[in-house]
């Protein structure tokens, strides 16, 4: 059976406020990209090139680091899509955090509600260790 949804006016300010924000980020962001950006440099080869006896001439390029079913890749981001990527990256990070500051609310209203006897956002431990040990059998799709 679906949940109703969660009213907001019995959350804590500072959940209403991140909820918000994810709400908002969500909503408004282009796009979101996950990993490392990673800025390579190199030498192109060419023997007259400045890169070719300076070090610090060396010319870069912007990659994207993936780690995807256990397995690395780097792609290259085109100069004319580094500042596109560079914001879904950025706001990425943003909706980590938000989840991450989501979760450690959460955390503090299930600690709140384990130390109420009569707590409404937590239910409270079986009392017998067999009910606790019993699964629930599924439902048929």
């Amino acid at each position: 059976m679906p949940r109703q949804p969660i009213s907001p006016s019995i959350l804590p300010a500072a959940e209403r406020q991140s909820r918000s924000k994810l709400h908002q980020l969500l909503n408004q962001a282009e796009g979101f990209l996950h990993g490392s950006l990673i800025v390579m440099t190199r030498r192109c080869g060419k023997p007259s090139c400045r890169c070719a006896s300076d070090d610090n001439a060396r010319h870069q390029s912007l990659y994207l680091g993936q780690t995807l079913e256990g397995k690395t890749t780097m792609i290259y981001i085109p100069t004319r899509l580094e500042s596109t990527v560079r914001q879904w990256h950025d706001n990425f990070q943003q909706i980590e955090q938000l989840v991450e500051q989501l979760s450690q609310q959460g955390r503090v209203r299930l600690s709140q509600a384990k130390s109420t006897k009569s707590g409404t956002t937590a239910k409270s431990a079986p009392t017998s260790r067999k009910a606790s040990t019993t699964k629930t059998p599924r439902k048929p799709s």
